[in-house]
């Protein structure tokens, strides 16, 4: 392996054995999905990351959008405002989309040792929209398609990126109170009369002479 892919597959955290299931032309973007995973603020809520690993696999079987209208009928028909905007969906598909053109810039200024897929097929916004919102309610792929042998692709990619974080990163975590500290409560209670403070000062009207006031 080569010093410059593998100085681009330790910055975005991957290793080439794990892109070796993956076609070539897709390994660049999948380890961008990997890096995004991991790294995006707010965390990648898993309907978002199902959403967009099946529009990415979307783009490898079919080429025109009637096909993909074929394959998510009942996505494709439904009106977004019935749905709804989802902001944190858009913000974080918006990270991955900036996590790789970065991608793209690093690759380009190593060589490219990784291929470029065609971008064109690689993302459809309108797609990994309503999918996310369907992958809501209905977690399993199998839902949206038919195609065993796309589904068997899709299931593919997705345990390779569970496999690059914790068993627990997508388990969220319960909201725990702070309570309030008993000592300092207990400490406000005994406390006394705030101390008399005296400050010296010379009299405007005769400098040698001192005066002295006390504030409570």
């Amino acid at each position: 392996m080569s010093c410059r892919l593998l100085l681009l597959l330790e910055t975005l955290g991957v290793t080439k054995s794990l892109l070796e299931s993956v076609p070539s032309h897709l390994q660049l973007p999948f380890a961008v999905t990997c890096y995004w995973t991991r790294s995006s603020e707010p965390k990648v809520e898993p309907h978002q990351l199902k959403a967009l690993l099946l529009m990415i696999v979307s783009g490898e079987f079919f080429e025109d959008d009637s096909i993909v209208d074929n394959l998510f009928p009942n996505v494709k028909e439904k009106n977004v405002e019935n749905t709804g905007f989802d902001l944190d969906a858009a913000h974080s598909f918006c990270q991955w989309q900036c996590c790789l053109q970065m991608g793209f810039y690093l690759n380009q200024l190593l060589g490219s040792p990784l291929a470029e897929p065609d971008l064109s097929r690689l993302y459809n916004g309108t797609l990994v929209h309503r999918l996310s919102q369907e992958f809501k309610s209905a977690p399993s792929a199998e839902t949206f398609i038919s195609s065993p042998k796309m589904t068997q692709f899709y299931q593919e990619l997705l345990d390779t990126v569970k496999a690059t974080v914790p068993p627990d990163f997508f388990q969220k975590k319960p909201q725990t109170k702070s309570k309030p500290c008993s000592k300092k409560r207990a400490c406000n209670k005994t406390k006394g009369p705030r101390p008399a403070k005296t400050t010296w000062f010379y009299g405007a009207s005769n400098p040698e002479q001192l005066e002295v006031i006390t504030i409570i």
